[in-house]
């Protein structure tokens, strides 16, 4: 709520505006995003506002604008908890980073798999409990993005769809990812590449397989089904796939992210001990994972932090009205290898 001045009445914005002899909206700006107000302008209109105890009173704004000042985010979140999800937890960070300097306020829910994931769409929609919402877990006809175009309701995915309508979203290159770690193996000399990745039901799937087989392809080697295991990313469930791969031949493994990179490490660590060092290792990352085992890695890197701002960005845009087409962005990695001496080489 708005505090009290020194005379005992409540600062507000005009109480700032009479003070430095500005119009109202000025203040209003200055405090929330600067837009059309110089820099100067900005920073006294803020240390005035901090000097005579101006807190904004976001329930007032929400009754005038009619907003909840909610960004609801559905993310996958991993199932187990021995090594924790960093892909998550940058997201989240990066969420935060970009929304501090405004009056939202994000709330973060597991992205569901078993089917509810439509009804929980239409709870959060038909209460009015968000403004606009992040969705992960994209699929190729996305029934939630098909809901929410038909309610028109401001959301960005994680992830590309392949419906006709247009619509919000940020994603990473996942075919290109795909191409440049598998690459990056096949150049070392791997030619039996294993790929462990999510269900070919998800739309980064379906990319990275395409990438996958391209790099292989370019390099003379026939794609082999043998050396595919789909599931759940999951270093448990990483680390049990890596046996029988081992058998098919592999020599290298193309991992979707750092949980499933230390799963299959240490399953391969399992069958093989400290040969390990033969083993290829390649993942999409987010991290800097690479510099802290001693293994060599090629990471196909995008920070998590980094894509968690650009959907909160892209959101903000989407809930101001921007056009969706305007509202989309496809990011590429950089390679980075790792060697036994944790020195990065960045392509």
């Amino acid at each position: 709520m708005e505090r009290s001045g020194s005379s005992g009445s409540p600062v507000t914005l005009k109480t700032i505006a009479n003070e430095l002899g500005v119009s109202v909206t000025t203040v209003a700006r200055a405090l929330k995003d600067g837009y059309k107000v110089g820099p100067e302008t900005v920073r006294k209109v803020r240390e005035t506002a901090d000097r005579l105890g101006y807190v904004r009173n976001l329930e007032g704004a929400k009754l005038r604008t009619g907003k909840t000042l909610v960004a609801m985010a559905f993310l996958d979140f991993a199932e187990e908890e021995e090594i924790g999800d960093s892909g998550a937890v940058g997201i989240l960070n990066g969420f935060h980073k970009c929304l501090a300097g405004t009056d939202y306020a994000v709330r973060v829910v597991p992205a569901p798999r078993d089917g509810s994931a439509i009804e929980r769409i239409r709870e959060v929609v038909r209460g009015r409990l968000a403004d606009g919402m992040i969705l992960d877990l994209t699929e190729l006809q996305d029934a939630r993005v098909k809901y929410l175009l038909e309610a028109d309701f401001s959301f960005v995915t994680y992830g590309r769809t392949e419906l006709f309508s247009e619509h919000a979203w940020f994603d990473i290159d996942n075919e290109f990812a795909a191409w440049q770690s598998t690459d990056a193996l096949l150049r070392d000399g791997c030619r039996r590449v294993a790929m462990i990745d999510g269900d070919p039901r998800y739309t980064y799937v379906r990319q990275r397989l395409r990438g996958y087989e391209r790099a292989l392809s370019e390099h003379g080697v026939d794609p082999d089904s043998a050396l595919r295991y789909h599931s759940v990313l999951a270093a448990d469930v990483a680390r049990a796939a890596v046996g029988p791969l081992l058998e098919q031949g592999a020599d290298g493994f193309v991992c979707s992210n750092e949980l499933t990179f230390l799963g299959a490490r240490a399953g391969v660590r399992d069958r093989i001990g400290d040969d390990v060092q033969r083993i290829g290792f390649a993942l999409r990352s987010g991290t800097s994972i690479g510099k802290y085992v001693a293994t060599k890695v090629h990471a196909s890197h995008f920070s998590h932090v980094s894509t968690g701002r650009a959907l909160a960005e892209l959101l903000l845009k989407r809930i101001g009205g921007a056009d969706p087409r305007d509202c989309q962005h496809l990011a590429r990695t950089s390679l980075v290898t790792t060697g036994n001496e944790n020195e990065a080489i960045i392509r």
